[in-house]
């Protein structure tokens, strides 16, 4: 069979699995066969695919019939300028995550020698994105996860940043530190239970809980820990971010002013909930 066929075939049986039936097949199939993007399906629709092809091809295609995520079929996923290695039990990046970086950059110069706590670090997607956008960073990041640990030391050493960051697995609610930071910046579980209940069922199996539910009822609990332990860890002047999750900017905004911090930028969705936030640190 021939790319055409091959795709005509996959778009009919992922069809009813998927709202997104053509773009994951596109994005399956350009992987299997190794091109560059999915474009290059399309200028070569007549190529053959051998027998490994077409069997690696039809196990993707029953993954994603069963719901699992393309990141975690492929162990990829592009984030800012990267393509990360998601093959560990860590979540998938978000594109919100991705504007938090950008509420980032946009506030702090990036010529400043940048010192930054990632607190969660996860995939590595914020420390890899902070290291690259400011060359002469250096952070720590921390995590309770081992695959998370892992996780992102593959995705620092591929592009050659491990050398700028000391990774720590370490559990927020016990870790202390001395050191001073400009930036503190964390993508922390903000779920309620309730909220976790209802999600995505392929989030649910391939995505670690642990990383997804703050607490049973408000889904605030490392918010208060982190702006309470961590804001003496912050120069003055520094910065924390976070991405939040829905109707909690409320109740962060009160816990940050009271810590003396100031809102200094947000983010809202279409639906014109607050998603991310920037917060500077204005007295002690």
């Amino acid at each position: 069979m021939n790319i055409s066929q091959v795709l005509k075939n996959s778009y009919n049986l992922l069809s009813s699995a998927s709202q997104t039936y053509k773009l994951d097949t596109e994005v399956l199939l350009a992987h299997v066969l190794k091109k560059k993007n999915r474009l290059d399906l399309f200028l070569n629709t007549e190529e053959e695919l051998n027998n490994e092809e077409r069997d690696k091809f039809e196990v993707f295609i029953n993954q994603r019939i069963s719901k699992k995520p393309i990141s975690k079929i492929i162990n990829q996923k592009s984030f800012w300028n990267f393509d990360l290695d998601v093959s560990k039990k860590v979540l998938i990046p978000r594109p919100e995550t991705e504007v938090l970086i950008e509420m980032v950059t946009k506030e702090i110069n990036k010529k400043k020698n940048l010192k930054f706590l990632d607190i969660g670090c996860g995939s590595g997607c914020i420390s890899i994105s902070l290291l690259e956008q400011y060359k002469k960073s250096v952070g720590t990041g921390i995590d309770i996860s081992k695959d998370a640990i892992v996780n992102t030391k593959i995705n620092l050493s591929n592009y050659n940043l491990i050398n700028r960051i000391k990774l720590l697995r370490k559990n927020i609610f016990i870790y202390k530190t001395d050191k001073k930071f400009d930036l503190i910046i964390s993508n922390p579980p903000y779920l309620k239970l309730s909220d976790y209940i209802s999600l995505d069922p392929g989030i649910k199996k391939y995505e670690p809980k642990e990383a997804l539910i703050g607490d049973n009822k408000e889904g605030l609990r490392f918010y208060k820990e982190i702006i309470k332990k961590f804001k003496n860890n912050i120069k003055l002047n520094g910065y924390l971010a976070f991405e939040i999750g829905d109707n909690q900017f409320m109740q962060i905004n009160k816990l940050l002013i009271l810590n003396g911090f100031i809102v200094v930028s947000k983010y809202k969705l279409i639906n014109n909930q607050i998603r991310c936030l920037l917060a500077k640190k204005v007295k002690n």
